[in-house]
Formats: C-alpha cells, structure tokens, sequence
C-alpha cells in the first residue's frame, strides 16, 4: 500500500513540476512575441519564430500529460455508463493498460527517431533531436499518470479512485 501512495506523490509532483514548465514556457512565448511584435518596426528578430514554435511543440507534449493526469482528455463515456460501477472500473483499468501499451510504442520509437537526428535548427542551431525529445518525455510522463491511475483503481475501495 505504501508503494502505491508514494507512487501516487510521484506522479502528482511529476504533475506539478510539468505545470510550472509549461506556464513558464507560455509565458516566454507571449513575452518573445510581443518583443517580435515591438522589434518589427525597426529590425525583426530572426529568432523569434522558431523559439515560439519549440516552446509550443514542448508545452504540447508536457501539457497532453498534464492534461492526461487529470482525466481531462476527450472520452467516450456512454458504453461504459452502461455497466454497474464494478464493470465500469475493470473498463477504465483496461482502457489504461492499453493506453499504457500504445504510450510504450510511442516513447520507443520516437525515442529512437530523435536520437538519429543530426540537423541543427535553421536560426537557433541548437540540435534538432532536443525537439524531437519532447514527445518520448511527454509520452513517458503519461506512462508515469496512467500506471499512477490503474493503481489506484485497483486499490481504490468502492470502486472510485482517489
């Protein structure tokens, strides 16, 4: 029961410090943004756009696991509504240990694929594989939620999770 609580702690810190990236990150992309903006009447900042597009390739990956820790992504929940609440828990377990599967194949093989990359971005000239990065960590963070909430359905009592 311990391991499960401490994993729980995990993966809502996990959830925290991901939240404070991305805030972050959105706030360097207003702020870079508006300098464009401010900048373009008198030299455009030839940086700008690819630093926006990164941070907004990065707050998608962390956000999705952000958004995956709370439950939040689009579902289709009439079938499963259909069952009594036992049923209805062994579908969700199920649902997320599929997910868990299909987050696995996604880390392995964008992992993989980022790791072969040798082209430096245009501007920036910072390697692109650190990009391609984003989404084997983001996928990864939803392993880390997704074993988080099987856990907790099966350990939940009455069939709803903490």
């Amino acid at each position: 029961m311990s391991f499960v609580k401490g994993f729980k702690k995990f993966s809502d810190g996990l959830d925290k410090l991901c939240i404070a990236v991305v805030v972050i990150m959105l706030a360097v992309m207003v702020g870079v943004t508006i300098a464009q903006i401010i900048c373009r009447n008198f030299k455009a900042l030839q940086w700008s756009e690819e630093v926006c597009r990164y941070l907004l390739i990065w707050t998608t990956f962390l956000g999705a696991s952000c958004v995956y820790k709370e439950g939040s992504h689009i579902t289709i929940t009439f079938i499963q509504g259909l069952f009594p609440p036992k049923v209805q828990r062994k579908i969700r377990i199920f649902v997320h240990i599929v997910c868990i599967l299909v987050f696995f194949t996604v880390v392995y093989y964008s992992f993989t694929f980022g790791l072969r990359q040798n082209q430096l971005a245009p501007s920036l000239r910072i390697p692109m594989k650190y990009m391609y990065m984003s989404i084997p960590i983001g996928f990864s963070f939803m392993i880390v939620h997704a074993v988080n909430e099987v856990l907790q359905l099966l350990t939940a009592k009455g069939g709803k999770a903490e």
